[in-house]
């Protein structure tokens, strides 16, 4: 009895064990499954993935450069507004601000802007059409006083400045063109008859090594002096083309024929330009004129005579 209930007892414990592997099998079937469900849903799952997050990087790519570019645009309309909407040149302004009114989000304040430049160009226009008269009253009035030509001058300055033209120089009129790169000499505003001697005058200064503006302003002052007439004589023994003085001037020395020989007469005149080293480095029609005037010729009123030549000078260079 004892050895059935044992060996029963063996068959059960085997039982119980083969039960055991076969619910340990199932589970192993059952992780299985799950985890080829999970891979197939895995794998499945990795390209949409993928590419959402190729797109986020994108996305985050394109915002990083959108915003770059907008940086420099800003930038660079920071660099235009400071190099051209303060710049001195009033017309320049009031286009930049004509522009940015039609195409800015901010039209109004543009709009503003525009219509204070206009105003203040045309303030500032008449303002200087009235100080140029109020400067060339006085510069011609005769015996100027020197320190009220200065003073009405150095406004003009300021009036020129302010919308952006150029400052004068001497007494000239600024509002005409720079002749340093202009079109060249012409003797067309001189008479036919009269071109011979005023050729002469600027060969003489040009073989003296004299530059172009030196040599219009020789004759614009040998125009000014005798209208190209070498005979030409004054009340105060002044003769010839530049009407030297034979009384303590330029033709002390000489007879009244021999000034009013052409030849004579320019080569004295050459021979003073060449000591007078601002004249030779003069780098405007203006300067050279207004130097030679004041330095050389020293003719009676010599701020309206400087204005007067400089007027003729520009004519040969414009004609």
């Amino acid at each position: 009895m004892t050895d059935e209930n044992a060996i029963s007892e063996t068959e059960r414990l085997e039982l119980k064990r083969l039960e055991l592997e076969r619910y340990k099998a199932w589970l192993d079937y059952r992780k299985f499954i799950w985890a080829s469900v999970v891979a197939a849903i895995t794998i499945a799952a990795i390209p949409p993935l993928f590419q959402l997050a190729t797109a986020g990087l994108e996305y985050v790519k394109s915002e990083a450069a959108r915003k770059m570019q907008a940086q420099q645009f800003r930038d660079g309309y920071v660099k235009d507004f400071l190099n051209t909407a303060l710049n001195q040149n009033i017309e320049l302004r009031i286009r930049f601000a004509k522009y940015f009114s039609f195409v800015s989000s901010e039209k109004d304040d543009w709009k503003k802007y525009l219509d204070d430049l206009t105003g203040l160009r045309d303030t500032k226009k008449t303002e200087i059409d009235k100080l140029e008269a109020e400067f060339q009253n006085l510069a011609d009035r005769p015996g100027a006083d020197a320190i009220a030509v200065n003073e009405a001058r150095r406004h003009l300055d300021w009036a020129y400045s302010e919308v952006g033209y150029a400052a004068i120089n001497a007494a000239a009129n600024p509002r005409l063109p720079d002749e340093s790169k202009g079109p060249g000499l012409s003797l067309d505003s001189i008479s036919p008859d009269k071109q011979p001697i005023a050729q002469k005058i600027l060969d003489a200064f040009a073989e003296a090594k004299f530059g172009q503006f030196q040599q219009v302003a020789a004759l614009a002052n040998a125009i000014a002096e005798s209208a190209l007439d070498p005979k030409v004589g004054s009340d105060d023994d002044s003769w010839g083309l530049f009407l030297l003085n034979r009384n303590g001037g330029f033709g002390t020395g000489y007879t009244r024929e021999q000034l009013q020989d052409p030849d004579t007469n320019i080569g004295i005149v050459v021979k003073e330009a060449l000591k007078n080293q601002r004249f030779a480095a003069a780098t405007s029609l203006d300067a050279a004129v207004d130097i030679f005037v004041r330095q050389i010729a020293r003719p009676l009123n010599q701020t309206s005579e400087a204005i007067r030549r400089q007027q003729i000078a520009r004519q040969l260079l414009r004609s």
